[in-house]
């Protein structure tokens, strides 16, 4: 009876022991649960943003946004102003080229350019005694005629006695001179033609050609081919 007595005691005691470590056990793990609660709350509430302060950054951003489509359109705008000027340079340098080229060759046909190169020389003159009754003369057609033959061999430049011969220039007979343009002239006739001398040679010695008929008439024609 004492030993179940004793025995009795020594649970009663254990059990004590237990509910007291338990108890002081909860309240630790409630104070643990409570500081945590509270330290979590504290570190939310300094990295959460207000909510004006995320809507201001939305706005910013948003403006950012337009200002950097504002200012790529602004690019695009200004590449497309530089391409356009490139283009308006280039026609115009093509414009100016082409232009030059077409008022020199306006100043070679208007005869305004002076012209150096490789050729032929005619030497026209009347046939037998100078100064004779019975030799032929030469007439302004005679002229005419072998200005034209130069012209269709490819002359470049033709000139009579020093004088211009221009499509224009009208070759007739004045009293006893032959006048080409506003210039008298008078025999012999040295004619100078500038082109490829070839080419003006073979027109020339043709047979049956306009050569060939003035020198049928008595006249004389001397042809030469010169470098210059």
């Amino acid at each position: 009876m004492l030993y179940t007595v004793s025995a009795m005691r020594v649970i009663r005691s254990q059990i004590q022991g237990w509910q007291v470590a338990l108890t002081l056990f909860l309240l630790l793990v409630g104070f643990l649960f409570v500081v945590q609660f509270r330290v979590g709350r504290e570190i939310r509430r300094e990295t959460e943003l207000p909510t004006f302060r995320v809507r201001d950054l939305a706005v910013l951003v948003n403006q950012q946004e337009e200002a950097l489509q504002s200012l790529e359109a602004e690019v695009d705008q200004l590449r497309g102003k530089l391409r356009e000027y490139e283009t308006v340079t280039t026609e115009g340098r093509s414009a100016a080229e082409t232009l030059t080229r077409e008022v020199d060759s306006y100043r070679l046909v208007l005869g305004l350019t002076p012209i150096q190169g490789p050729g032929v020389i005619l030497r026209l003159r009347e046939g037998g005694s100078p100064g004779s009754v019975l030799a032929p003369q030469v007439q302004p057609q005679d002229l005419s005629g072998l200005v034209n033959e130069l012209w269709s061999a490819g002359a470049e430049a033709i000139a009579i006695n020093g004088v211009r011969i221009l499509a224009t220039t009208g070759i007739k007979q004045d009293e006893r001179e032959i006048v080409a343009g506003t210039f008298r002239m008078q025999g012999p006739y040295l004619i100078r033609a500038i082109g490829n001398p070839k080419a003006m040679t073979a027109v020339l010695n043709l047979r049956g050609g306009f050569v060939e008929g003035l020198r049928s008439v008595g006249l004389t024609v001397e042809i030469a081919a010169v470098e210059s």
